[in-house]
């Protein structure tokens, strides 16, 4: 039979051992075992991790796609719902700036209307603001706090708008009754030849009671509505002669009397000031003049102090 030796070289020289030795055989034997065993369990693992990878990566792969597809699809959603948001505030800020300028150009009529100084107040300046240093309360700015504001000011505009409408209203009814009161000079040029009251009858001599005031002028001078109306009488009326008469609404009436012609018809409009009639003397006159009259729910008054305010 056949003897083989191994040969290792160690520090103490060369030593040999016998593979017929038992010691050794089983020695051998055990490192071919245990290096078998490494190599099958190696092959198994590397054949496991060959095999079974791709299945399991795929899915790893499946699920990070999953993760990013659902990320990406909140980012989409929070976008849509950022820009309608933004949308939204836009909108409602267009909103207030129509309320601005409409109420800024109510505001500017008012002014007119009222007579107010526009120096005194001037929508278009900023109105000026400021104090002390104040303590940050530390609340942040949120979308919900600012549609919130944006609403309660949208609120806060509606009603100055009602306020305002409801001033222009009475502003306006105050300056047509103004308009319609009687406040005008009733004649284009002349003078006052008598006044209301007590005073000689110029065709009797007697005491009297004038109910209206004469004005006399130039042959042919204009006669004007007193305040704005409707010809309630236009033709011939008696000793009034020629004469025009005009309802002003709230009570009031005027008449205008002696007239040589007359330029207005039966329910014609007219403004304060237009030429209603040409002074004459027809009727119960001694000469060319206008007798004009005020009448306050059908009683004669005074009209001196309508025509100096």
């Amino acid at each position: 039979m056949n003897k083989y030796t191994l040969i290792k070289h160690e520090k103490t020289g060369i030593v040999q051992y016998a593979l017929s030795d038992q010691s050794v055989k089983f020695k051998m034997f055990s490192l071919v075992g245990m290096f078998a065993v490494l190599m099958i369990a190696t092959g198994t693992l590397i054949g496991a991790t060959w095999f079974a990878s791709p299945t399991d990566n795929q899915d790893k792969v499946k699920e990070l796609q999953a993760l990013v597809d659902a990320s990406q699809q909140e980012l989409i959603e929070h976008k849509k719902s950022i820009q309608y948001d933004i949308d939204s505030m836009t909108l409602q800020i267009g909103k207030l700036m129509a309320q601005s300028t409409r109420l800024n150009a109510l505001g500017s009529r008012l002014t007119e209307v009222a007579e107010i100084n526009t120096e005194d107040f001037n929508l278009a300046a900023e109105p000026g603001l400021g104090g002390a240093a104040m303590e940050l309360t530390g609340e942040i700015n949120t979308p919900q706090n600012l549609y919130a504001n944006l609403f309660n000011l949208e609120d806060a505009f509606i009603k100055q708008q009602e306020n305002f409408n409801i001033l222009a209203q009475l502003l306006n009814e105050q300056t047509v009754d103004q308009q319609a009161t009687p406040h005008v000079l009733p004649i284009e040029k002349g003078w006052i030849s008598s006044y209301y009251g007590k005073r000689i009858d110029p065709f009797t001599g007697q005491q009297a009671n004038h109910a209206g005031m004469d004005y006399s002028g130039a042959y042919h001078s204009k006669i004007l509505a007193a305040g704005d109306g409707v010809v309630v009488w236009a033709g011939k009326r008696g000793s009034y002669g020629q004469m025009v008469e005009i309802d002003h609404g709230n009570g009031f009436m005027t008449r205008y009397a002696h007239a040589s012609s007359i330029n207005v018809k039966l329910g014609q409009k007219v403004t304060a000031g237009d030429a209603i009639a040409v002074m004459g003397k027809s009727g119960r006159a001694t000469s060319e003049h206008l007798h004009f009259e005020i009448l306050k729910n059908g009683h004669k008054v005074n009209p001196l102090p309508f025509i100096n305010s």
